[in-house]
C-alpha cells in the first residue's frame, strides 16, 4: 500500500473520517491541548500534522504561539495551510523518517503529534523517526502525543479490535466497516506502551508519563532530556 497517495487521495475528506474512524477523537485532541506546557512565544512542532485538525485546536486556545506542521502528503498541507490561514503557522512537506527534513527548522519548545506514527511501519524507522524529531526539541522541551496503542495480549489485542469495529459500525453499514477494518490492518502499525516509552527514550525522552486512555487510545508525555 501507497500510505502516502492514500492520504493524498482522503485529504478533502480526512477531517470527516477522522472523526468516524478515530476512537473519542476530540476528546482525546482537546486534552492534549488542555495539558501543553504553555509560556509566553512558545514555538510548537506538529508532527504528521495532516489537515491541521490539532494545530487548529491549538492556536484557537494559544494564540500567541507559534506552529510549524510537518507532513508528508502534500494534499494534507494544501487543506492545512488553507484551514489556517491568519495564524502563525507554516506547513512543511517532508518524511520524519528522513533527517533532512528538520535541518533547518530550529528548535522548539514543544512538539506535538496525533494520530500519525502508527502509520510508521519497522521498529528501526519510529526510531530514526522520534531520533529526528527529538533533534528539534529544546532540552527540556516537552514531548506530547495522541496515538493508537497495540495490545499487551493477544486477548486485550483483540478486544481492541473489537471495539473498533463496533465504533465503526455507528458510521457505516457491516460491509464498509469491515472495509475498514481491513484497511485499518494495512496501515497501522501500533506498538504497546511499553514498546512507545523505550522508542521515547532511545530518542532521548524522559521520564514519560501516560496521561490519559480509552481503549487503545491514549495520550502521554515525556521530556528531552541530553544530560
Amino acid at each position: 500500500m501507497d500510505i502516502k497517495k492514500t492520504f493524498d487521495e482522503e485529504a478533502k475528506i480526512y477531517e470527516r473520517t477522522s472523526r468516524e474512524v478515530n476512537i473519542y477523537f476530540d476528546e482525546a485532541l482537546d486534552f492534549l491541548v488542555k495539558n501543553l506546557e504553555i509560556n509566553q512565544n512558545v514555538k510548537i512542532l506538529d508532527v504528521c500534522c495532516g489537515t491541521g485538525i490539532l494545530t487548529d485546536k491549538v492556536l484557537k486556545s494559544y494564540p500567541n504561539v507559534s506552529v510549524t506542521g510537518v507532513d508528508f502528503s502534500s494534499g494534507m498541507l494544501e487543506v492545512a495551510k488553507a484551514r489556517l490561514k491568519g495564524y502563525n503557522f507554516t506547513g512543511v512537506l517532508g518524511d520524519v523518517c528522513n533527517e533532512k527534513t528538520f535541518e533547518n527548522l530550529g528548535q522548539f519548545d514543544i512538539i506535538i503529534t496525533s494520530f500519525g506514527l502508527h502509520n510508521i511501519h519497522g521498529y528501526e524507522n519510529k526510531q530514526q523517526a522520534l531520533k529526528n524529531i527529538a533533534s528539534v526539541l529544546k532540552n527540556g522541551g516537552q514531548y506530547i502525543t495522541c496515538d493508537i496503542l497495540k495490545g499487551e495480549t493477544q486477548e486485550i489485542e483483540q478486544s481492541y479490535r473489537q471495539f473498533q469495529y463496533e465504533w465503526l459500525k455507528k458510521s457505516y453499514d457491516e460491509k464498509q466497516s469491515q472495509e475498514w477494518m481491513s484497511l485499518l490492518q494495512e496501515e497501522d502499525e501500533q506498538e504497546t506502551f511499553e514498546n512507545n516509552v523505550k522508542l521515547l527514550k532511545y530518542a532521548k525522552i524522559e521520564n514519560v508519563k501516560l496521561l490519559w486512555q480509552k481503549q487503545f487510545l491514549a495520550i502521554w508525555s515525556g521530556v528531552k532530556n541530553i544530560n
